[in-house]
Order: structure tokens, then C-alpha cells, then sequence
């Protein structure tokens, strides 16, 4: 029978055995969910923001115009822990691709073997019996190629390629993930540093309303209860610096760990009280290209297609696996012959078959194996998707709040300014005493002290949006339509 008769008679015993697989139990497989409608929601806050053409930057940090805060972004992307483990798991998933992409290739390798060996005189091998013999074989080219008939390899290189891609995303999800985290903390670091300045003038002011209130249990003017209760409120006010200079050395903190650095490289932060502001605008065509825009997505369906391509390599080992083998050398049991004479020559070529016959449940559970992987992986993007969605609601419902709070305190500030310029003139024309102006200027610096921490919710806010819209990211291999 020739090579290619017993090809084709392998390939015929493989087909019809590999036909039992399809009398197994079927299951639905999950679906990827569409993009869950959001264009009334968006439509309802859009009137709180301007509209552009462009989707974030990828620096969209430098809109800021913050020289520290654009330091320390680019220190933790240097340097931080968490970021450089991703990338090493991308430059992994690069080399599994190189690896998967050789099984489509022929190998060529050599051999050199030597022994010597004894047959027993009482063995089965009774024409060697008692026979001392020596063998080299030299094998300087040996050829496997595997047929890819079923399309295994190249289901496996399309898995592993999606993986790669899927670990790209992942690495600029992550990315994202800290840059958003650095900025947020820089904001309230800043915020926390204005509220401690705040707190500092509050417990000025309490101070002289204490000496204030001595003076005047002094001159017996009053009982011991003004007194108590000013002491009672520059405690608190004491309290209250304590728990800003905590959350400026906390943040911090907190950032240098973001860079990879110690709390001593922390400390040298530098605190900027002069920013301008960024123009935050929404993407005219928010709804409909942001899963193009969001890394966390483009990973999760990846990993999903990746899955599917790996089913394809779980089905294709029930049909027969065919390699083609070839080799020549030189072969002989007399070292003096093996260079010499031409009838130490060897060489082989032809095919191998292997058919799945009985594997005891092996390849139906790897199957089920890999099918039920692809639907943790759908599931998985499904709930990514949901989250996304969710995340820009959330993140424009936020800012219409803060919008509408920071209107309110700015108005409550310029009253309590109103009412402290007041209490001065009226202390200047004797019609009130010396604790009236002091009271007043402590409401102002409340209202500031409030003013400041909304002010710090809005920029974190705006983070938030910008990291729900994926921080400048595209995707680079779009979905499939």
C-alpha cells in the first residue's frame, strides 16, 4: 500500500471514529451581550458638559497643566510593582505566540548515539545469544512536520494571539487603573493640604475666642460656661487639624507607594496651590464607540475569543493526528564501517497516523473542559460590559451632583464673607462685642473648609469620568461584526 493509501485509509478510520464525540449531551453556549442602551442617560447630564469630536488622551493628565502631577504619573509608571508584573505577563503571552506560531513550521534536528550491549545466551533472541556487539548511529537530519488538516495549529496560534492581545489590554487597563489612582490622590493631597490651612486659621480664631472668653471670667463679666465651651470647640478645632495634617502625610503616603517609592521620597511631594483647571467635554459619540475606548472590555472579550479558538483545538483531537517523519544517517554496528562504507547508510520517510480510539473520557472532558471555559470567559465580558456601563452613569450622575452642590457652598461662601464684613463694621461702630466677628469669620472658614472638600470630590469626579471613558484607550483589534 502506498504512502498516500494509507493517508487517506487513516483519514477515513479517524473521521468515522471521531463521530462518537457527537452523540454527547449539547449544551447552550453563553452569548456575548449587546451594548446595553445608555443614550437617554448620557443625553440627560450632556447639557452639564461641553461636546468634542476627540475621546481622552492618552496623556490626558497633562490637560491639567500640573508639572507634579504629571512627575509623579510618570514615576509609577516607571516604576511601580503591579504595573511591571502585567507587563511581564504581556511579554509572556508574546513569547506563547512565537511558540504557538513554530508548530506550524517542520523541525529539523540530529542525533549521535552509542552503545554497546550484550545479548543474555539464554534470551529469546537466540540468533544474538552470548553476542557482544557495538552500535553508533549518526543522524545529522532529522525532518517532522506535522499536517495540520483539522486546522489545530492554526486554532491554537489565533488562541494564543488573542491572548496576547487580551494581555495588551490588560496591561493598558492597568495602566490606566494607576494613573487614574495617582491623579485621584494628588487631588486629595491637594485638597487635604487646603482644609489643613483652613484648619489652622480655625484654630487661631478659636484661640483668641478663648482668650476672649479668660478675659472676660477675668474682668466678671461671665460665668464659667462661655469659657468651658470655648475650650470644648478648640479641642475640637485641634482635633480637626490633627486629621488634616494625618490625610496630607497619609496621601503622601499613598502616592509614593503608587511610584514604587518609600514614604522619605513622599515627603518631598510639592503641593501646588496655582492649577488651571482641565475642560472636561464628552465624546459626541459616547454611547456607540465606547467599548472601542474601554481596555477593561476589549480584554475580557478577547480572553472570550481566545476561548473559542481553543474549543476548536479541543475538537480537533478526536479526528487523527498525521505527522510526517523523515531521516538519513548512518547506521552500523562496527565503528571502523560507519564513515566508510556505503551500506551504513539509513534514511526513512512517511507518514504518522494516530487515531483516537478509546481515551477513557480524556477528550470529551477536555472538551467540556474548554467549552465551559469559553462560557466563564463570555460571562465574564458580559459583567465587564454591565460594570462599564454602570461606571459612566455613575461617574455623570456624580458630577451634575457636585455640580449642583459646589453652586450651593459657593453661594453659602459668599453669604458667610457677606456676614463676616458685616460683623466687622459692626464691631467698628461698637454695636456688637469683640466674639462677633470672630464667630463670623469662623463660619467662613467652615464654609471654605467645606468648599475644599468639594472641591477635591469634583476633581476625583473627574477622573472617574475620564477613566470610564477609558483614558485614551482604542482598541486595536476591533470585535468581530
Amino acid at each position: 500500500m502506498s504512502a498516500r493509501q494509507l493517508i487517506a485509509l487513516g483519514l477515513m478510520l479517524g473521521i468515522s471514529s471521531s463521530c462518537a464525540r457527537f452523540g454527547g449531551e449539547e449544551t447552550t453556549r453563553a452569548s456575548l451581550l449587546p451594548m446595553p442602551d445608555m443614550t437617554n442617560t448620557v443625553a440627560a447630564v450632556r447639557g452639564n458638559f461641553a461636546s468634542s469630536d476627540a475621546w481622552p488622551a492618552p496623556d490626558w493628565w497633562t490637560g491639567f497643566a500640573s508639572p507634579e502631577l504629571q512627575r509623579l504619573i510618570s514615576a509609577a509608571l516607571a516604576d511601580n510593582p503591579d504595573l511591571k508584573a502585567t507587563a511581564a505577563r504581556l511579554r509572556q503571552s508574546q513569547a506563547m505566540v512565537d511558540a504557538q506560531a513554530a508548530e506550524l513550521y517542520p523541525t529539523v534536528d540530529a542525533n549521535v548515539s552509542f552503545s554497546a550491549q550484550r545479548f543474555s545466551a539464554n534470551s529469546v533472541q537466540a540468533k544474538l545469544a552470548g553476542e557482544n556487539f557495538r552500535q553508533m548511529l549518526i543522524n545529522p537530519l532529522i525532518l517532522r512536520y506535522h499536517l495540520d488538516f483539522w486546522g489545530r495549529d492554526a486554532a491554537a496560534l489565533q488562541g494564543a494571539v488573542g491572548r496576547s492581545l487580551a494581555a495588551e489590554a490588560e496591561l493598558a487597563d492597568a495602566r490606566l487603573l494607576l494613573s487614574s489612582a495617582v491623579a485621584r490622590g494628588y487631588f486629595e493631597l491637594l485638597a487635604a493640604a487646603a482644609k489643613q490651612g483652613i484648619a489652622e486659621n480655625i484654630v487661631a480664631e478659636r484661640q483668641a475666642l478663648l482668650r476672649f472668653e479668660q478675659t472676660r471670667l477675668a474682668t466678671g463679666l461671665v460665668a464659667d460656661a462661655p469659657l468651658l465651651q470655648a475650650r470644648i470647640a478648640l479641642a475640637n478645632a485641634e482635633q480637626g487639624l490633627a486629621a488634616a495634617r494625618a490625610d496630607v502625610a497619609i496621601n503622601k503616603n499613598l502616592l509614593a507607594a503608587l511610584a514604587g517609592k518609600g514614604p522619605d521620597w513622599g515627603a518631598g511631594i510639592v503641593i501646588e496651590s496655582d492649577r488651571l483647571e482641565q475642560a472636561l467635554t464628552l465624546p459626541v459619540d459616547l454611547p456607540l464607540h465606547l467599548l472601542a475606548h474601554r481596555p477593561d472590555i476589549s480584554a475580557a472579550r478577547l480572553h472570550a475569543e481566545a476561548a473559542a479558538e481553543e474549543i476548536k483545538v479541543a475538537e480537533t483531537a478526536f479526528y487523527p493526528d498525521v505527522n510526517l517523519v523523515a531521516f538519513t544517517g548512518l547506521h552500523s554496528v562496527s565503528l571502523s564501517d560507519v564513515l566508510l562504507q556505503g551500506s551504513s547508510l539509513a534514511y526513512a520517510v512517511g507518514p504518522s497516523i494516530e487515531f483516537p480510539i478509546f481515551e477513557g473520557g480524556r477528550l470529551r472532558a477536555n472538551l467540556a473542559y474548554q467549552e465551559s471555559a469559553y462560557d466563564a470567559a463570555v460571562e465574564r465580558y458580559n459583567r465587564s460590559l454591565v460594570h462599564a456601563v454602570q461606571e459612566v452613569a455613575d461617574a455623570l450622575s456624580r458630577w451634575r451632583e457636585l455640580d449642583e452642590r459646589l453652586a450651593a457652598k459657593r453661594q453659602s461662601l459668599a453669604d458667610a464673607l457677606a456676614a463676616d464684613k458685616l460683623a466687622d463694621s459692626l464691631r467698628r461702630h461698637g454695636l456688637s462685642d469683640r466674639a462677633a466677628p470672630s464667630l463670623a469669620k469662623l463660619e467662613v472658614y467652615q464654609q471654605q473648609f467645606r468648599l475644599a472638600a468639594l472641591v477635591g470630590e469634583r476633581h476625583k469626579a473627574e477622573i472617574n469620568i475620564i477613566k470610564a471613558l477609558g483614558g485614551g484607550y482604542s482598541d486595536t483589534k476591533p470585535a468581530k461584526p
